[in-house]
């Protein structure tokens, strides 16, 4: 290919400027109207060897086709289509810099900075779910940042067209760093996968990698909440718009208008600075529990990562709520919540989300929470006494726990979040099967927090993202 190859007698290529496992971008000019345009040369990606010639046509159809439905400032446009011995498609040319190569070369952005980026690949997107386009690959090197200051969501190669906003099953496509795990298991495309994407390249900005860019989870989640050398260093108040965008269940996971709410806030500076202490408490949590059973884009089972609570949270399972001690109303918490959840901020100082309609009550130490009907009961203890290692908090409750009828060990082993932390989780016989998952965090020499659900064991599944949610929200006294 030299510089002066010409298609359709028009578009004149004169350098590459991208290239990429789909092809190739080109530099170009359009003689006819005098302009710049940049030109991607559809190429068999190597991981499809026998991809036909009429199979790259449909692929490129597909992608011009999806792009061209949108028009909008932070999408860059597709002008034209052609086929020669390969197929072309001819953009808007934008002088511009990815923003992975930006992140490489500069390091990590501030929390501020993200924010802002984030609004804008979150009005791309928005734009392109309106039109029914899944961009199935968001992520930094799909990302301009262009010289007239736009942030431009590129690169539809492997856009669909969905109706109702969901793809059937197909092949697992997208980068591993940053596709749903949703995506990743069934190869499902829905809206909500491009939300994960979103969130995944906002970690990606502040951390300067991406969430499953190390060898486990948890550990990476841990230097986002409180890594070295100081946690408002990196996400600080744009953890919690994060971590709800890596929701693993994608039926809780932040929508569009909760995600521009959080990300407003921060980019606009309206999120208070706390201390050290308080994002600890806000993050640890979700740390160990959001993303540590989140799974990667790999599809590889991750290590179950449990819930939290006090030595004194069995008595909750005892003790009888008194319908006339309401808990003092809700704050407007960290970030906004699903409908059928209010914020509690707690007279002994803690603050934390609980599902509408669960009854507070005191048992010992800890402050407990139960659902109107059922068995499901949370328990809260804000301030316990940590243990050189924090399992042997559980080994030493277990001993107790082992007089509960039919009790079995599910786990006890170590979180790796704060300055350190372990869970818990068992099943035992009631009146009928129970199950329960504890977690405790260190959130500094001396202190530490803990949080338990317990609930029927059939009802775990659904209980179980529920109880993340809790952990995701829970700050300590400050």
């Amino acid at each position: 290919m030299t510089a002066e190859t010409v298609l359709a007698d028009r578009y004149v290529l004169e350098d590459v400027i991208g290239t990429g496992g789909m092809g190739r971008v080109w530099r170009g000019h359009d003689r006819i109207l005098g302009r710049p345009v940049a030109v991607k040369e559809i190429l068999s990606p190597a991981w499809l060897p026998t991809a036909t010639a009429e199979d790259r046509w449909r692929a490129t159809l597909r992608e011009a086709q999806a792009a061209s439905r949108l028009r909008h400032p932070n999408v860059v446009a597709v002008l034209d289509v052609i086929r020669t011995d390969r197929p072309w498609i001819i953009m808007e040319y934008v002088p511009a810099r990815s923003l992975h190569d930006v992140l490489v070369e500069r390091g990590p952005f501030d929390p501020a900075e993200t924010a802002r980026l984030g609004l804008e690949i979150l009005a791309a997107l928005d734009a392109a779910h309106r039109a029914g386009v899944i961009h199935r690959d968001v992520k930094p090197q799909n990302i301009l940042l262009a010289d007239d200051g736009r942030v431009v969501l590129t690169d539809f190669g492997l856009a669909v067209v969905a109706e109702g906003g969901v793809t059937v099953p197909d092949q697992v496509l997208g980068s591993p760093d940053f596709v749903a795990p949703e995506a990743a298991r069934r190869g499902l495309s829905t809206m909500e996968c491009d939300l994960w994407s979103l969130g995944a390249t906002l970690y990606a900005l502040v951390e300067g990698v991406g969430p499953f860019h190390r060898s486990t989870v948890v550990a990476t989640l841990t230097a986002l909440a409180v890594g070295p050398p100081d946690p408002t260093k990196r996400a600080g108040p744009l953890a919690p718009a994060i971590l709800r965008l890596l929701e693993r269940d994608p039926a809780i996971r932040a929508r569009s208008d909760e995600t521009r709410r959080l990300l407003a806030a921060v980019a606009e500076g309206e999120i208070p600075r706390r201390n050290r202490r308080h994002w600890r408490a806000v993050v640890v949590g979700a740390a160990a529990l959001t993303l540590a059973s989140a799974g990667t884009a790999a599809a590889v089972a991750l290590p179950s990562s449990p819930p939290a609570p006090p030595p004194s949270a069995h008595a909750c399972l005892d003790a009888k709520p008194d319908p006339a001690a309401t808990a003092p109303d809700a704050e407007t918490g960290a970030f906004a919540l699903p409908q059928g959840w209010r914020w509690h901020t707690d007279e002994v100082g803690f603050t934390v989300a609980v599902p509408v309609g669960w009854s507070r009550f005191a048992a010992g130490d800890a402050v407990c929470f139960r659902a109107p009907r059922g068995t499901a009961t949370l328990a809260v203890d804000p301030a316990i006494r940590p243990t050189a290692d924090p399992a042997d908090l559980w080994r030493g409750q277990e001993s107790a726990a082992g007089a509960l009828p039919g009790y079995a060990r599910l786990r006890i082993g170590p979180v790796r979040a704060a300055e350190g932390g372990a869970d818990w989780e068992f099943t035992w016989n009631a009146a009928q099967p129970r199950h329960a998952r504890r977690i405790t965090v260190t959130t500094e020499p001396g202190r530490a927090y803990a949080l338990s659900w317990f609930t029927d064991d059939t009802n775990w599944p659904t209980d179980a993202p529920r109880f993340r949610l809790v952990a995701s929200s829970y700050r300590g006294p400050s």
